[in-house]
């Protein structure tokens, strides 16, 4: 069974009328016999469904899952290629719709869990299907080849042409060939556009390179004008030198002119400031000596004490003085005791004659005893404002010895301070006498140095008049050596504008001669583009659309024998025949007139959709040969309005088709004679089953 494929069996949990139902289905002509309605078609749905998965318009969940229930499955065994594969595939219901669950495949025992499309990829790979399907509509062809609903075939036929053609090229995978032309297109209509936008990059490009070639004479010009410059230049700074030299030996006189005059200067400022400090030094002589004489007259008939018997005799009074206070102290004190003592004993007196009652001993307090305390009371007080009395004339006593010990003391402490400033004076009459002696030494060095200042001052300015002619020589020559230097500049300025000049356009010409290269690769890239545009317009698209209708023309053919061969089949009428036109449109000819595919009868339609049906197939399974169903095929009522005759048909082309397995649906009792197994769908209480055969 090596490259054939055999469906083994198929179970329904919960898909549409089936609730839990295994299918066993046995190898050659296979018949699903029941009432319309009955559920067969759902069987072939569910294996459409376990081998590719759902498809939004024709098989989507919620069509597939039973009402009611919140999930189902369908697992499908079969044998393709020596290999035993179980696939399942889960529904689940959501909020809003039904969608595939987690599902497994399991080839040759090994299991493997898989989403939806993991299983989709693994599926194709095994039924050999073209690897570009994985994205595309994934069951084209086995719509096609294996399994077509019914009617599709009879959409097909009664479709336009333009339609027709892209659903065959997709079908024959040629449709490759019109997305290469359109492909092809797009590129050219890119590639235009890229030719047009390098076309206007380039379009200054003459222009640059003729900017190119004038740039480059104006720096040769520039260079000329630079080499006619350096013979002047070179004389100017030769000429600049010689001067050079000859202001620098100037500059070394007019040095030490400078220098002297200096120094000259310098002697000036010291003579004149010695003059001023000999003058200043015997004003202040004549100053000094004055108040020298002043002083000695002012102290001449004061006595002069020593400063230190008259400190001891302040000391001595100042010690009597303090004794003296000391016993005022002590006065003052007792005075004060004794007028506490004197208050303590009014109050006692006052305190007695208010109570009756002694505070202590609760007894009560007489006259008697009240009159005896006052008494006593009274002859302490007298006593004490005697002392009191006593104290105060001593306090007086001694506060006028104290001042008369102060006034005597105020007069020595004046005697001692007048001594002192007669001898500061003194003092200070001895060291203005050193001073002026010292302002006359001054004076005899400052005249000596008067007389060699003076002398100097005249040595300085006959040197200076000496030099004198050395300025005007160096004014002459700075102003010869000023002119040479401004020619100088002024050449080197023109140098250096015009090798600015040149360096501007230098790097202008660098820019432009980058800007021409870019260009020229501009160029040379559009010619590559060129002649890329004019090979796809003028020889790729020509070449691939010769390559299709070579394509078409051989699968026309073999389509075309092959749907005449089955209508002939199918309708035994010489006089109505078939074929199919350029755009595989059939055409109906009857007894020499064209027949309009609609005005045909019920069973013809049929006949003729089935031939197409069948060809199609046969043209699939030979052009796209790595397809491993080419020994199943699936047929869904197809006698939909046949006569007992076309009836009779169907086992010739049963016969003639000798597949591996052929799998019909349905509800004609008489086909079942032509098979070799029937497979019975009933349905009771809205539940689909399979009975015993």
């Amino acid at each position: 069974m090596r490259g054939k494929m055999l469906i083994k069996s198929v179970k329904l949990d919960n898909i549409r009328s089936y609730t839990n139902q295994s299918i066993e289905f046995p190898e050659k002509s296979v018949l699903l016999s029941g009432d319309i309605g009955s559920g067969k078609s759902t069987v072939l749905s569910a294996i459409e469904f376990a081998l590719f998965g759902l498809k939004r318009k024709d098989l989507s969940g919620s069509v597939l899952l039973r009402h009611g229930r919140k999930q189902g499955s369908v697992e499908l065994n079969f044998m393709i290629d020596n290999k035993d594969v179980i696939i399942k595939r889960n529904l689940k219901r959501g909020k809003d719709d039904v969608k595939q669950d987690t599902g497994y495949i399991i080839v040759d025992g090994v299991k493997k869990e898989a989403t939806a499309v993991e299983l989709k990829t693994q599926i194709l790979e095994l039924l050999g299907y073209p690897s570009d399907l994985v994205s595309k509509s994934k069951d084209l062809i086995y719509r096609y080849t294996v399994y077509t609903p019914q009617e599709q075939m009879k959409q097909i036929l009664a479709s336009d042409v333009e339609s027709r053609l892209d659903t065959l090229r997709r079908v024959f995978g040629i449709e490759k060939y019109k997305r290469i032309r359109e492909n092809t297109l797009i590129i050219s209509k890119g590639l235009k556009e890229k030719i047009n936008v390098f076309q206007g990059q380039i379009e200054d490009l003459d222009e640059k390179q003729d900017g190119r070639k004038q740039r480059k004479q104006e720096i040769r010009e520039i260079d000329e004008k630079i080499k006619e410059l350096l013979p002047s230049l070179d004389d100017a700074n030769e000429k600049l030198k010689l001067k050079k030299s000859e202001i620098e030996s100037i500059e070394k006189n007019i040095k030490d002119l400078n220098s002297l005059k200096e120094k000259l200067s310098v002697n000036e400022v010291n003579l004149n400031n010695n003059q001023d400090q000999l003058k200043r030094n015997k004003e202040e002589i004549i100053k000094t000596e004055e108040e020298i004489k002043k002083t000695k007259e002012e102290v001449k008939d004061k006595q002069v004490l020593d400063v230190e018997i008259l400190k001891k005799d302040i000391t001595k009074r100042q010690e009597n003085i303090s004794v003296i206070e000391n016993r005022l102290d002590g006065i003052k004190k007792d005075i004060v005791s004794l007028e506490v003592e004197k208050q303590t004993s009014d109050k006692l007196k006052e305190k007695i004659n208010k109570i009756s009652e002694c505070p202590t001993c609760l007894q009560e307090v007489s006259n008697d005893h009240k009159m005896f305390i006052s008494g006593r009371e009274d002859e302490n007080v007298i006593y004490i404002e005697q002392k009191i009395k006593n104290n105060n004339s001593k306090k007086d006593e001694l506060e006028k010895e104290i001042s008369m010990l102060k006034e005597g003391l105020e007069k020595i402490r004046k005697k001692e301070s007048e001594i002192s400033l007669i001898k500061l004076k003194l003092v200070h009459a001895e060291e203005k006498t050193k001073t002026v002696e010292r302002l006359k030494k001054d004076n005899e060095n400052i005249e000596k140095g008067l007389l060699e200042v003076q002398n100097d001052i005249k040595d300085l300015k006959g040197k200076v008049e000496g030099l004198k002619d050395n300025e005007e020589s160096y004014n002459i020559i700075k102003k010869e050596y000023d002119e040479l230097n401004r020619v100088e500049m002024d050449i080197k300025l023109k140098k250096e504008k015009l090798t600015s000049e040149k360096e501007t356009m230098s790097n202008f010409l660098l820019s432009l001669e980058e800007e021409i290269n870019k260009k020229l690769e501009v160029k040379d890239r559009m010619k590559n583009l060129k002649e890329k545009h004019n090979w796809l317009n003028k020889h790729f698209v020509n070449l691939v659309t010769t390559i299709e209708k070579h394509v078409m023309i051989i699968i026309h053919q073999e389509f075309n024998e092959l749907f005449k061969d089955w209508f002939n089949l199918l309708i035994e009428d010489e006089i109505l025949n078939a074929r199919l036109d350029d755009s595989f449109t059939p055409l109906i000819d009857q007894d020499g007139h064209d027949v309009d595919f609609n005005s045909l009868s019920g069973g013809e339609r049929t006949s003729l959709a089935l031939a197409y049906r069948l060809g199609l197939n046969k043209v699939i399974n030979d052009l796209i040969t790595n397809i491993k169903m080419k020994d199943l095929i699936i047929l869904d009522e197809p006698t939909d309005g046949f006569s007992t005759e076309q009836l009779d048909r169907v086992r010739d082309v049963i016969d003639q088709l000798n597949l591996n397995q052929t799998i019909i649906v349905s509800h004609e009792s008489k086909i079942e004679g032509f098979v070799d197994n029937i497979i019975r769908v009933v349905k009771e209480d809205q539940v689909s089953k399979i009975i015993d055969n």
